[in-house]
């Protein structure tokens, strides 16, 4: 009897993911997001097609692919990448954070990504950010990213939120302020 339920929780299972696979497909094809901006349009495309296969990307495949597109973003292409930020879906957001800590992509791209990290973190739905916060150290120090002042400001903000609402334990918040404190001391160096 319990196989025969579990059975039948899998094709139920399977039959809401093709539902939803099938919604997004149908949204994208009757209303696909456009971009000013081909290296975005571009990123956007590659990560709605491939969403499904994110843990799987291989350098000579799907990772080659999208560090061919990111290799050469410059500081417009990343600001124009956050001005359009609400167009994007919340988890290729998490795709793009997640294949920045790859160190092919970082041995591979000339653009501080570590920065483009830490800002996905900040903007990233209000509360649901926070198994992004155990690798903002790694992201920055993997890019060796300068952060300025605004910035760490926004960290520092962004981690307490998470903590207030329970989202992080209090060891992840005095670690991560602590990151943040030990980055704001070397801005203030001469």
């Amino acid at each position: 009897m319990k196989k025969y339920y579990s059975k039948k929780l899998k094709i139920l299972k399977l039959k809401r993911m093709n539902l939803q696979s099938i919604r997004k497909s149908m949204h994208h094809a009757f209303f696909p997001v456009k971009f000013k901006n081909e290296k975005i349009e571009k990123l956007h495309d590659f990560i709605s097609q491939n969403d499904r296969d994110a843990e799987y990307w291989q350098l000579n495949g799907l990772l080659g692919e999208f560090i061919n597109i990111i290799k050469n973003f410059n500081q417009d292409d990343v600001r124009f990448f956050f001005n359009t930020i609400n167009l994007w879906d919340s988890y290729h957001l998490v795709i793009i954070a997640d294949k920045l800590l790859d160190p092919t992509v970082k041995a591979s791209v000339k653009y501080d990504f570590g920065f483009v990290y830490c800002r996905i973190f900040c903007l990233y739905e209000k509360l649901d950010s926070y198994y992004l916060v155990d690798s903002l150290e790694i992201a920055v120090n993997m890019y060796d990213s300068k952060l300025n002042l605004s910035m760490l400001v926004d960290l520092a903000t962004k981690i307490n939120l998470l903590f207030q609402n329970k989202q992080i334990t209090k060891q992840q918040l005095d670690y991560n302020l602590s990151f943040i404190n030990k980055l704001q001391n070397e801005l203030q160096k001469p």
